[in-house]
């Protein structure tokens, strides 16, 4: 035999089991032979060199056992019965001395290999030799065939989960296996592509270069190959494709068939140039990208994230991201981070696909920089890590404008606090004063400065409001709009109007300012959205930017028309908030925008719509101008945007769009430009 045969011999008599040994290696060279005195010694050899490998044939070094029957502490049957435990197939010749028709059926009946009983002479110790010779190269070629068919199940196995047509061909060029995707692209069933020779669906021409394909693949050192085929369907329909081959070989090392992965070479085409718009697309986006395996080392990464250091691409990419920290680009708790996040994106428990969180970025120059990391895993394979993708933008001038901001907004508070507190007091002191007055003298003057200390008052409170309204938004979250609006008109004095909500879309902001923004329209509507028409003396008395009525009889007909809107039996101010329709254009717009609306049944806007959200602007003598101006704050602030129109039913109807309503918007965030700007708030 071309292989040496390794014999585990097991007998109590050594003087047999030395003649044995030596008999059996005399008769044949490649026979190699271990000897153990007992059986327990005997399964101590055969478990010793055995290697654990569940997933293949048992290799534990023997390939034959050949034991005595009659040992004292175990006999041959039991040391069989225990081998078979560890390999069910390896060949166990029972080779006793004590013979009889009860041992041999007994040890037939076990499922011994062979039973053999021992001579006086050497003649039997040939024939034993003999006897191991055929086990051994019968198990030898069983062992083969089931290794053969384990491939041949794996070959099939994974033909029939691959999406791409696929099949596998003897070495005759005839199908043995076709998946479905193949039968479909051939459009007959498989019943009628397996069995047939590969020409019955592809020309000679096509047949000829795969065979010089596969020929070159199983002669040199490549292990696939392709080639251009022509695939004829059954209604007669010509296809060109492209076939990925692989050769395959028997135990013996002898060509046994082929494999072939079938694609369009059309859609290869595609995805390549594809593919190619990709990588250009990643080099010219302006934003820093770096991908890291599973040990943390970067394997990729574009230009613009080598510009941040002083190494180049070259002297970057195999290095391990732990160097970057020890270097000083990124402090020591950006390791850290990265394993927590890394972390809660593998855990089953997180239903999230990317991790956003800022780091400090030490720049080559000595400068201090703060990055914005996305940073998504690879996919994984066999559900292992492979690594991360990152992507980082330099978010430092956001940052310093956003805290400029604050303090900016935070002196105007103080500022405005301070103004406000030094004009309350004489104004409460004129106040007072003029109360004392009014007890004296019943005058039309005192009832004038009245109603100038009160729009006084008015408008210190308006101004206070309006620089704590200036603020930058705070912390943003998700959350229903109808909620939001409910509470809102709860807290505006809104007579017989109503409210109609007909919306049920969820927002991302800060809900408090979002509230005060929906209070200051719907407040607006109230007190100028009368649904009776306008009188011309309750049009002369109203107008733009006025801040005192010109005289008694002015203000008294203004009182007059105001109660005749009260009760004139007309329909009471409906305001209805709604969402914008996905997909439609906002009003003075060329682009369709997420958002909402808050539209009522009053009398609409003025013409001079141009105006209506700048401060102190007011069609209304009782006025501050204040709130449409506060409202285009907050919508600022979030940088979203606003518009003002007339509704159908001809009252006012405000817009506020760009807002991010949907998970994809969330993780985008408002671009940077507009941050800059607009400002945070």
């Amino acid at each position: 035999m071309s292989s040496g045969i390794h014999v585990l011999c097991v007998d109590d008599d050594s003087q047999l089991l030395e003649l044995t040994a030596t008999v059996l290696e005399r008769y044949n060279d490649n026979i190699v032979v271990t000897t153990a005195g007992s059986g327990r010694d005997g399964l101590a050899m055969f478990d010793g060199e055995s290697d654990v490998d569940t997933d293949t044939e048992p290799d534990h070094g023997i390939d034959c056992v050949v034991s005595d029957y009659d040992m004292p502490d175990m006999d041959g049957l039991e040391l069989f019965a225990a081998v078979r435990e560890r390999d069910s197939a390896v060949p166990f010749i029972l080779f006793t001395g004590k013979g009889s028709e009860e041992i041999a059926g007994e040890a037939i009946s076990a499922g011994v290999t062979d039973y053999l009983q021992k001579g006086s002479g050497t003649d039997q110790y040939t024939v034993l030799a003999n006897r191991i010779e055929n086990a051994v190269e019968k198990h030898r070629a069983d062992r083969a065939r089931r290794e053969s068919e384990r491939e041949l199940e794996r070959y099939r196995a994974l033909v029939e989960t691959v999406t791409d047509p696929m099949c596998v061909l003897d070495d005759e060029g005839r199908c043995t296996i076709a998946n479905e995707a193949f039968c479909d692209l051939l459009d007959t069933d498989r019943d009628r592509v397996v069995g047939e020779h590969i020409t019955e669906f592809i020309s000679r021409e096509s047949f000829e270069r795969g065979v010089e394909t596969v020929r070159g693949l199983y002669t040199g050192d490549r292990e696939s190959g392709y080639f251009e085929c022509t695939v004829e369907t059954d209604t007669g329909e010509e296809r060109i494709y492209e076939a990925n081959v692989a050769a395959l070989t028997d135990e013996t090392g002898a060509f046994a068939g082929s494999t072939a992965v079938i694609r369009d070479s059309t859609s290869r085409t595609r995805r390549k140039h594809e593919l190619t718009q990709y990588e250009r697309i990643i080099e010219l986006a302006p934003t820093a990208l770096f991908v890291l395996d599973a040990d943390g080392t970067i394997t990729w990464c574009n230009d613009v994230f080598v510009d941040a250091f002083a190494e180049d691409k070259a002297q970057l990419i195999g290095t391990a991201f732990s160097e970057l920290v020890e270097r000083g680009y990124y402090d020591e708790q950006m390791t850290t981070t990265y394993a927590n996040e890394v972390r809660e994106l593998l855990s089953s428990t997180v239903d999230r696909e990317q991790a956003k969180y800022q780091v400090q970025f030490h720049a080559a120059d000595g400068e201090e920089r703060i990055h914005d990391v996305h940073t998504r895993l690879l996919p994984l394979e066999d559900g292992a890590f492979t690594g991360t993708i990152h992507a980082t933008r330099d978010i430092t001038r956001r940052c310093q404008y956003r805290r400029e901001l604050e303090r900016q907004n935070e002196r105007l508070e103080e500022f405005a606090s301070l103004v406000s507190h030094d004009l309350r007091n004489p104004l409460n002191v004129g106040q007072g004063h003029l109360d004392s007055l009014d007890e004296q003298y019943d005058s039309q003057h005192v009832d004038e400065l009245q109603w100038s200390l009160s729009r006084m008052a008015e408008l210190v409170d308006g101004l206070l409001q309006l620089a704590r309204q200036g603020k930058s938004i705070g912390e943003q979250a998700r959350f229903p709009l109808e909620n939001a609006a409910e509470r809102a008109w709860s807290t505006v004095d809104t007579g017989q109007a109503r409210l109609e909500i007909n919306t049920d879309i969820e927002i991302y902001g800060d809900e408090g300012r979002v509230r005060e923004l929906l209070e200051n329209l719907f407040r607006n509507a109230v007190e100028h959205g009368s649904t009776s028409p306008r009188s011309d003396t309750h049009e002369d008395a109203v107008e733009h930017g006025s801040t005192s009525p010109n005289s008694q009889t002015q203000r008294e007909t203004v009182e007059q028309s105001t109660n005749r809107d009260e009760h004139d039996g007309t329909d009471p101010l409906v305001v209805t908030v709604g969402s914008l329709e996905g997909g439609r254009q906002a009003a003075g717009t060329d682009a369709s925008s997420n958002g909402f609306y808050v539209e009522d049944t009053g009398r609409g806007l003025s013409a001079d719509r141009d105006s209506l959200f700048e401060f102190g602007y007011t069609t209304e003598t009782d006025g501050t101008g204040f709130g449409l101006a506060i409202v285009e704050e907050i919508v600022t602030a979030h940088g979203w945007s606003i518009s003002a129109r007339n509704g159908s039913a001809g009252g006012a109807r405000f817009e506020i769009s760009d807002i991010r309503t949907t998970d994809a918007d969330i993780e985008a965030g408002p671009d940077e430009s507009d941050l800059e700007t607009n400002g945070p708030g």
